[in-house]
């Protein structure tokens, strides 16, 4: 016989089988999850000052680890608090749990304290939104959240249970962890039609987005790459699946667009798409398309193939067992061949501009400006960190590669939500599942300002985050639109701000404000020492307000903003 036990206590016990190290959030009544996990040898507890920055470390933290992230958070105000996150997770296709409780069965609808309609709100962001009807229930349920938040494509489900059943002591039984599902294989003959557009094509492009990295397929995609000549693109969401040092790796697409990336992109007449969604700002609204080009999709979401744009041959299969096939049956181009003549100019053409980008980001302005942040920040930290990416005009520098160069899974990004303040929060969760690694959150002073109250967080667990504050005073990418709307400057600029600096001494951490070219150096080399003790770092750089090219080009072509 079972020994008599809650929910609670089966919860913690499937989240250990389930391999969970950490569960992010703040506890309400401490007798709902918590006081079960006093007891656990195996997941730590990471206390975030709200809510919602307990469930976007759990959703970084996921990105980062490449596994589920699990969050909790109370009845009420402390759900509702989770759900943009929930948001993003589900915009980002990445697995998460998020765990709560529901007011009492015996007092719903009365009302009770802190009573709400949890689960109608959970249903439209989450794969599955589920209450447990009974103590005896549980394993079954979050072996099933388990399984949905991973398969197929990745996302969020949520799993609540009424306070007086979670408590109720019972027999339920052990929990068995569900076997893992295969992720399904590519048509043959799909991959047929795909590998003799391969063949005929002379300037293929690979597009990979966020299911390449989901599918782990960074080495099949490199090798793919090599073997066939073809320079790899991403969406923001794909990003890091390749390292940006690589010859054949042009950075971003869309908005996103350096130079060298949108003129081989453009003379593309092949699009290979791995795990994208093709979202309105990696493909310029849809309007970005090179002329003539073909497309091969491939996707594990059969609905995401023809979505917006459509696809000539459309592969319904995981990204990373699609390339494996493609390598099988493909012939390696000669040496001699038109595609691999041109992926070698390609690479000849990348060490100019990461020559020509260098040069300009690190010449003397008189001016601090955003590219020689991040210019001096590789010089002083290498270009192996883990870039935790925000939202804004400023930070979105950062995308730009090579202004920031990022490494194989080094980056953690937003989803197509891009919630403000997601990564000020979540580098907590990423410098938890990579803490051999620097990791460093780019981000403007409107974002920053949103969940600086975490930066107590991570001092309090020891994790030497770097934060590079881009502050314009303002909330920059709304007030570059007022700028082209005849300069009707309204709420944008910050009239009373916070001394960031100050604000991260008194939360723990190393605070510099740095406000000339010639303090940035030293200011990085403290930031460097002080992260490698486990002391997180705030560099408040106070910037001249330049937009990046390729923002300035979006909004030229896709809004008609003439002076952009």
């Amino acid at each position: 016989m079972e020994p008599l036990r809650n929910a609670w206590h089966s919860i913690v016990e499937g989240l250990e089988a389930e391999g969970v190290r950490y569960l992010f959030g703040m506890p309400g009544n401490p007798r709902l999850l918590y006081d079960a996990l006093y007891d656990s040898e195996l997941i730590r507890t990471v206390h975030a000052r709200e809510q919602s920055s307990g469930a976007f470390m759990a959703l970084a933290y996921a990105r980062a680890a490449g596994d589920t992230g699990v969050c909790f958070g109370s009845t009420g105000p402390g759900f509702t608090n989770m759900l943009s996150a929930v948001l993003e997770a589900q915009a980002a296709a990445v697995p998460l749990v998020v765990l709560s409780a529901s007011v009492s069965v015996a007092h719903e609808g009365m009302p009770a304290f802190q009573e709400a309609d949890q689960l109608s709100m959970a249903r439209p962001v989450t794969k599955w939104a589920y209450r447990i009807p009974a103590p005896e229930r549980t394993p079954w349920a979050l072996r099933r959240a388990f399984q949905i938040a991973r398969s197929g494509c990745p996302g969020p489900v949520y799993l609540e249970i009424p306070v007086d059943l979670s408590l109720r002591s019972t027999s339920i039984p052990a929990y068995e962890r569900a076997p893992a599902v295969a992720p399904p294989a590519p048509d043959p003959e799909a991959l047929t039609q795909a590998a003799q557009l391969l063949t005929q094509s002379e300037r293929p492009v690979l597009i990979a987005g966020g299911g390449a990295v989901s599918s782990h397929a960074s080495n099949e995609l490199r090798a793919f790459a090599e073997e066939q000549g073809i320079p790899v693109l991403s969406s923001a969401s794909g990003r890091g699946i390749i390292d940006e040092n690589h010859p054949l790796s042009l950075g971003l697409t869309g908005l996103y667009f350096t130079r060298l990336g949108r003129e081989h992109y453009f003379k593309a007449d092949l699009l290979l798409i791995l795990g994208s969604r093709n979202e309105q700002f990696e493909t310029g609204a849809w309007s970005y398309m090179p002329p003539g080009a073909k497309i091969i999709q491939v996707d594990i979401d059969a609905t995401a193939i023809n979505r917006n744009w459509f696809a000539d041959v459309g592969v319904t299969a995981d990204v990373r067992s699609t390339l494996n096939a493609l390598r099988q049956i493909l012939p390696q181009p000669d040496s001699n061949s038109a595609r691999l003549v041109r992926s070698r100019s390609i690479q000849t053409a990348k060490e100019l501009y990461l020559t020509e980008v260098r040069s300009e980001s690190l010449q003397e302005y008189g001016q601090l400006k955003t590219k020689r942040v991040l210019a001096e920040y590789q010089e002083v930290f290498g270009t192996g960190s883990v870039l935790v990416n925000e939202n804004g005009a400023q930070d979105l520098w950062s995308y730009y590669s090579p202004y920031m160069r990022v490494p194989v899974r080094g980056c953690v990004p937003p989803g197509a939500q891009t919630c403000m303040g997601a990564g000020v929060s979540g580098a907590v969760g990423v410098k938890l599942a990579r803490p051999e690694e620097p990791v460093v959150c780019v981000c403007g002073d409107g974002a920053f300002q949103m969940y600086m109250r975490e930066l107590a967080t991570a001092a309090q667990y020891g994790l030497g985050i770097c934060y590079l504050v881009l502050n314009n005073r303002a909330l920059g990418w709304i007030k570059y639109h007022q700028l082209h709307n005849q300069e009707r400057y309204i709420d944008t600029e910050f009239e009373v701000q916070p001394d960031f600096a100050k604000v991260a001494e008194a939360s723990g951490c190393l605070g510099i404000r740095v406000e000339t070219e010639a303090e940035l150096r030293a200011a990085l080399e403290a930031a460097h020492t002080a992260i490698q003790s486990g002391r997180p770092a705030v560099l408040d750089c106070h910037i001249d307000d330049e937009q990046p090219p390729g923002f300035r080009d979006f909004h030229r072509e896709i809004l008609g903003y003439e002076q952009a």
